[in-house]
């Protein structure tokens, strides 16, 4: 079953009964769309959200600026902690990073030599917290290639009302000096957010002697970094408005596949009296055969 057909009934079921008053928004850092489709392209699809993004490199922004919806807005930013920097353009742009190689690590790793920078830019980057334009958002979602930890620093006034972090976590160095997965782990938690799902990984071959032996696809030992879902500790849902627990199940349905969530969050929203106290078992109905055990709805 293709993802779209996936989340289908599902959301629509909720926009249809959530107390909604507007989309749900979500904030871009590195809106590169040449590094394949966002995780939340289902929900933009639908035309259930509102997309503010951010994106310096000039191809991939007047990419972004070609083929976007009325419901997107893009800025040629770099976003960071308000500093100058450098930008280091790589050969492969799905690296470009404000990080220079870390030359141990990828003679370790099998595969291309990604890292051959092409050129370098200096630039000034903008802090979150110094973008009004952003407004109210509810989800950031993040792919800079290390740059993740300046972002946190300089938006955590913004990411008080955000309700979910997708951030990609780095095992295995590829940068010199970046923030590693437990550095960017900590600051999260430290402004509240817990580590909800892995939602990718990636991994590499170690270089070895036998390598032209391999199926370099199947063979990949070495985790390199993955997708990581991040949202704010649910063991403080009671501090959370019925609108950020609304946009949270919108999320977890359309974006994060994480249906217990929705039903944790629609579970609090009926004891508050918001929604009927039957709406989680309805939406049980709406998933698809293979996540449901087969029992009937209860009454």
């Amino acid at each position: 079953m293709k993802p779209g057909h996936r989340v289908a009934e599902p959301l629509k079921f909720l926009l249809a009964r959530l107390p909604l008053s507007r989309r749900t928004r979500i904030v871009d850092v590195g809106a590169n769309p040449m590094t394949g489709d966002p995780p939340y392209k289902d929900l933009l699809r639908s035309g259930a959200c509102d997309v503010v993004g951010f994106e310096p490199q000039p191809i991939a922004f007047a990419a972004l600026a070609e083929r976007k919806s009325d419901r997107e807005t893009y800025f040629p930013f770099a976003v960071g902690d308000g500093s100058r920097k450098e930008l280091k353009v790589y050969r492969s742009h799905g690296f470009t990073s404000v990080y220079e190689p870390y030359e141990p690590g990828f003679r370790v790793v099998a595969g291309k030599r990604w890292a051959q920078i092409d050129e370098r830019i200096e630039f000034d980057t903008v802090a979150l917290d110094e973008q009004p334009q952003i407004g109210v958002f509810d989800l950031l979602k993040i792919d800079i290639q290390g740059g993740e930890y300046d972002v946190f620093r300089g938006g955590e006034t913004s990411l008080k009302q955000a309700m979910a972090v997708i951030v990609e976590l780095r095992y295995f160095p590829l940068y010199a000096d970046e923030p590693m997965m437990g550095n960017v782990d900590n600051e999260l938690r430290r402004q509240g957010f817990v580590l909800h799902r892995l939602s990718f990984n990636n991994g590499k071959p170690l270089r070895n002697s036998q390598m032209d032996r391999l199926n370099h696809r199947k063979v990949r030992d070495q985790l390199i970094d993955g997708d990581a879902i991040y949202l704010r500790d649910l063991g403080r849902i009671a501090d959370y408005t019925d609108v950020q627990l609304a946009h949270l199940c919108i999320l977890g349905s359309s974006v994060f596949d994480s249906h217990t969530l929705v039903l944790h969050c629609l579970d609090e929203l009926a004891r508050r009296k918001v929604v009927p106290a039957r709406m989680a078992a309805e939406y049980v109905d709406t998933l698809p055969d293979e996540l449901r055990s087969g029992g009937e709805t209860p009454a």
